[in-house]
């Protein structure tokens, strides 16, 4: 295992969550620190006096950490100087959307919350900056990412340790433009699974699928919600680094099979990582999927098989420096955690299981739930304060389900895109969203059973 890539990655990680949660001072100092060990050790190096293969590693972390240091105080001071940083009460600002409108609240209806960038207040056009707004779902809905939009908001200070400039609660939208046309085309999409869904399966079902191929949880019956959390299983329904991989695995493993080469196939697995990571939009657990993904297709364009932690090392370190706020996002902390864990123990469990006659296929899921499990829980001990008792085990058996799911319900996705609701490729996405019928009632099943049992998850009770 190639673990040097690890060290830069863990120093950006550390230097931006610095960045989001010390001062501003204090982030500086980190910024100056580190840049003189780096000019320190480099002078050590260009003279002879210490060879490369010794402070190398140590002159890319601390001249990673001076940059990813220095970057963050640049963020924090455009922060603390924005015009809206030093607003309150009402105000009418222009702004453009960077997510969908997400239901929010106990009971996750009547309420959204969505990043915007705003880039006018009143009549003077300002820089353009972060900051999170909260309004009524009725009124906000059906808005997409990229589109602009006038609105008088309340303004208030922005939540703790992040890079937003205010915290808005707004009115009545009025758009001022349209969406990019691959976000039309992305909502477009979505909107059309929705439709089909309905059309082809049961309530629950319906709401279910959209979730786990586009991680659109807008339909999702909140009982089934709560079920799936209790289960172990909420991952799924996020779009996790898993489902991004299937997809794009699937992809890759058709065009070498009708006999496209690795430079091509190369090309084409960019277009799915991109094409894919518009269309189920730039979460936590998605970046640092693409981000991996990104870097597998590189390898395959050189003809060299990537290294796993190389891969993730890279990841971590991309995902940081284009989302600071991943640094402090629990997903982005559990996908990375159950990646490093499936890549050091995993095999070792597989070969175990297999020298006790455990047949292939189930070792490798076991080993993979097992390890993921094992990995992630104190994270989610300290997010959550609970644990799944029946997490490994409902993974397990939903696994064989998920690939099935994941492949044909984005195939029926794109092609119900195509054509008029009523078309021809409407009816064929609905036979294939009506096979995945079996496959939805099973994992419903499985979540409900396991995870609706009182003892599914219990509270994990800290000392003193």
């Amino acid at each position: 295992m190639d673990f040097r890539l690890l060290v830069p990655a863990v120093v950006v990680w550390a230097s931006t969550i610095c960045g989001l949660v010390a001062p501003l001072g204090v982030t500086i100092g980190l910024a100056a620190a580190s840049g003189t060990v780096a000019v320190v050790l480099g002078i050590a190096c260009a003279r002879g006096r210490m060879p490369w293969d010794i402070v190398g590693l140590g002159i890319i972390a601390t001249g990673l950490a001076c940059a990813c240091a220095a970057s963050m105080a640049i963020r924090q001071d455009a922060r603390a100087d924005h015009p809206l940083a030093h607003l309150s009460g009402k105000q009418t600002v222009v702004m453009t959307l960077r997510g969908d409108p997400t239901p929010t609240g106990p009971a996750r209806q009547g309420r959204i919350r969505v990043r915007v960038d705003v880039e006018q207040i009143g009549r003077y056009p300002v820089s353009s900056a972060s900051a999170e707004l909260r309004g009524s779902a009725q009124a906000w809905s059906g808005l997409l990412p990229g589109q602009r939009v006038t609105a008088v908001v309340r303004v208030r200070p922005p939540p703790d340790r992040s890079l937003l400039v205010a915290s808005l609660t707004a009115q009545v939208p009025k758009p001022v433009g349209g969406p990019p046309a691959y976000q039309h085309a992305a909502g477009a999409i979505r909107q059309r699974l929705h439709l089909v869904a309905a059309r082809a399966l049961g309530p629950e079902a319906a709401g279910l699928l959209p979730g786990l191929v586009l991680g659109d949880e807008s339909g999702l019956d909140e009982d089934l919600r709560d079920d799936f959390r209790a289960a172990g299983l909420s991952h799924l329904t996020a779009v996790s680094g898993a489902n991004f991989a299937i997809v794009c695995g699937a992809a890759l493993l058709l065009v070498r099979s009708i006999g496209v080469g690795p430079r091509s196939s190369a090309v084409i697995g960019l277009v799915v990582i991109a094409g894919f990571t518009m269309l189920v939009r730039p979460t936590p657990s998605v970046v640092r999927a693409a981000l991996m993904g990104g870097v597998g297709v590189m390898a395959l364009f050189a003809s060299r098989r990537a290294q796993s932690f190389p891969a993730l090392g890279a990841a971590v370190i991309g995902g940081l420096l284009w989302w600071p706020e991943l640094a402090l996002q629990p997903g982005f902390a559990l996908s990375v955690a159950a990646t490093c864990g499936i890549v050091l123990w995993a095999p070792r469990i597989r070969d175990r299981l297999r020298r006790w006659r455990c047949p292939a296929g189930l070792a490798e899921a076991v080993a993979m739930a097992v390890t993921a499990q094992i990995v992630t829980a104190p994270i989610l001990v300290l997010v959550t304060g609970r644990i799944s008792v029946v997490g490994v085990v409902a993974n397990l058996l939903v696994a064989p389900v998920v690939a099935v799911i994941s492949v044909l319900g984005t195939v029926a996705a794109l092609i119900g895109a195509i054509g008029p609701p009523d078309g021809v490729c409407a009816g064929i996405a609905e036979l294939l969203v009506r096979a995945l019928g079996p496959e939805l009632w099973w994992m419903v099943w499985c979540a409900r059973t396991l995870g609706g049992v009182g003892w599914a998850s219990v509270d994990v009770p800290w000392p003193g």
